[in-house]
């Protein structure tokens, strides 16, 4: 990520990078500042936004590779569209002697997943106004492309985005630090929806732009885990309470309305149900009882609070 922003056409005036108390830098520019905070999704990304000085942020994780320009195409598309925040795709673009097959493998691929990411409440992918998707998408689920008329967006993908300083402090991502904080599992599942959707309520304008992208290496730092059933158990867990916490918090707390309502039980019940239905082998049941774990430390959460 530090050798992409050396490459930069447009250098910015400042780079922050927060790190955990007790870990190095391996790699430096020579002119960063490096911010030590507490280990923490949420509390590492609130204690950069606070820091930076300047009118705009360009927010990275810290496995991302992009193009020269990259900075320059966010910031003139934001101008252009007069966004506040301005989202780049990620993931990188097949080569072109196998554009053609990955293209096709790709759309099949897609198609599926769009389908489990509907019937879970995750994500629906339809332009098509609707109080019933915008509701039941909206409960939670990265890179949301319902509510998008005009290209404008609910949410969006935390690892890389472009946004108006003054836009992001007045979210006080700091005040969601229970998104850190299960029991089972610290990794903070929903935070880029917690964060976008504050600064949605708050007036912000947010859209993706097409023809920017970035490569994210995915070094999952975040959600570390020794084995594959570590690894969905925690997912599992975090999920179930994450999301059932931020439906409580800032949809139904909001508007208590019958769409609202049937929004989060659709999400709770069908993404429970397919959890459920495609981990009935014996070796992941602890991730099944991680899942249900989730909900109710959620409801215990709700009550709490």
């Amino acid at each position: 990520m530090l050798h992409a922003i050396s490459r930069q056409t447009i250098q910015p005036s400042e780079v922050i990078v927060v790190i955990p108390y007790g870990y190095e830098l391996d790699h430096k520019l020579g002119y960063e500042r490096i911010v030590y905070s507490d280990k923490g999704m949420v509390t590492q990304r609130a204690v950069g936004i606070r820091e930076a000085q300047n009118d705009y942020l360009l927010v990275l994780d810290d496995d991302l590779d992009f193009p020269p320009d990259f900075a320059e195409q966010l910031y003139s598309n934001m101008k252009a569209r007069q966004l506040d925040s301005v989202l780049a795709f990620g993931g990188g673009l097949p080569s072109e002697s196998n554009h053609n097959e990955a293209a096709i493998r790709t759309t099949v691929k897609q198609k599926i997943q769009r389908l489990r990411l509907a019937f879970t409440g995750q994500a629906f992918y339809n332009q098509r106004k609707s109080q019933w998707f915008d509701t039941i998408a909206s409960t939670g689920g990265h890179r949301t492309y319902v509510n998008c008329e005009d290209g404008l967006c609910q949410t969006g993908a935390f690892a890389c985005f472009f946004v108006k300083s003054d836009k992001a402090k007045a979210v006080h991502f700091e005040e969601e630090r229970w998104l850190e904080e299960g029991r089972l599992s610290r990794y903070a599942a929903y935070d880029d929806a917690v964060f976008f959707y504050r600064l949605y309520l708050q007036g912000g304008r947010i859209a993706y732009t097409h023809s920017t992208d970035y490569l994210h290496l995915d070094a999952a730092a975040g959600r570390p885990a020794p084995d594959r059933l570590t690894s969905k158990r925690n997912r599992l867990y975090t999920i179930a309470r994450n999301r059932t916490i931020f439906w409580h918090r800032h949809i139904w707390s909001n508007h208590h309305s019958l769409h609202n309502f049937i929004g989060g039980i659709y999400g709770i019940v069908n993404y429970a149900l397919y959890s459920t239905l495609v981990n009935l082998y014996p070796k992941y049941w602890p991730a099944i009882g991680a899942l249900y774990q989730g909900y109710r430390d959620a409801f215990k959460y709700i009550k709490q609070s």
